[in-house]
């Protein structure tokens, strides 16, 4: 199956463009809940299996953030694996891994994510040329997501400028992205951040069939209503990331964790929905 077929499955699954992140943080989480384990890699398995089960028929991708993993030391590859193995099949998968380098490196990269880990799509910083891309882009079932217009505020030192004759290097980036994609069978999209507004239009018009992976909402209080309005002339397909807003807990609610986690995800794809229905038929 192509990796845009699996997209637009997962989201009719689902009913939602909803992705959910996966960024394990020991300290953070819910004191009931660290107090139970006694190691940080069985309380991140728990955690991670406790969202995945809350969220998995309302959201139509998982991403998950390696930096988190790589945190837990010698042990985080296992415990990926353990974590990939929760989530349910036709889910999309992911790898929040922001590599960039050469390409004979990154066909190593793409051998470990890809081919190892079985991950369906990674992130990936473009910054050393598109000819860095390539490694992951010969399978039509695999996707790449290039970080395009990010959503902190440090993208102003450098993607919201003027670049040529481009209104940004963000714009600029998204021609030589949609170039390099017509030249390969994997799916190549964005990054485009939900703080980003302002300036999504050139880049978005510069690349409109990418698919697009969208952070910067929840947590960081991107616009869902820029958001409807940008995308509603997008044939590309989004997916549209939450990850604090969907974990964050209350401990003054009266509800578990666990079920707070469940009512952040209803109350999301909800939000997300006049999006969400555009790939629903």
């Amino acid at each position: 199956m192509s990796f845009q077929n699996k997209l637009l499955s997962a989201i009719r699954n689902s009913g939602s463009v909803l992705c959910t992140g996966l960024d394990p943080i020991p300290e953070a989480m819910p004191p009931e809940l660290r107090r139970q384990y006694d190691t940080d890699r069985e309380l991140v398995l728990a955690w991670c299996r406790r969202i995945i089960e809350q969220t998995k028929t309302g959201t139509a991708a998982y991403k998950v953030n390696l930096a988190y993993f790589e945190a837990i030391g010698p042990e985080g590859l296992t415990l990926l694996d353990e974590v990939l193995d929760a989530i349910p099949s036709g889910k999309v998968l992911i790898a929040d891994a922001k590599r960039g380098d050469v390409p004979h490196s990154n066909e190593r990269y793409k051998v470990a994510f890809f081919d190892r880990l079985g991950f369906d799509a990674i992130t990936l910083s473009p910054f050393m040329g598109t000819e860095t891309l390539v490694p992951f882009l010969g399978d039509a079932s695999r996707a790449v997501y290039a970080l395009t217009l990010t959503s902190n505020p440090g993208a102003a030192e450098l993607m919201t400028r003027p670049f040529g004759k481009a209104p940004s290097l963000s714009a600029h980036l998204a021609t030589l992205l949609r170039t390099c994609a017509a030249q390969h069978p994997g799916a190549l999209g964005m990054v485009i951040g939900a703080t980003q507004s302002e300036v999504y239009g050139p880049v978005l018009d510069a690349y409109p069939e990418a698919p697009l992976l969208i952070p910067g909402v929840g947590a960081q209080s991107g616009s869902i209503t820029e958001l409807e309005r940008h995308l509603a002339g997008h044939p590309g397909i989004p997916l549209i990331n939450v990850s604090r807003g969907l974990s964050a807990f209350d401990p003054e609610s009266g509800e578990s964790w666990d079920v707070q986690i469940a009512d952040n995800t209803a109350r999301f794809k909800k939000a997300f929905q006049t999006i969400s229905d555009r790939y629903l038929t």
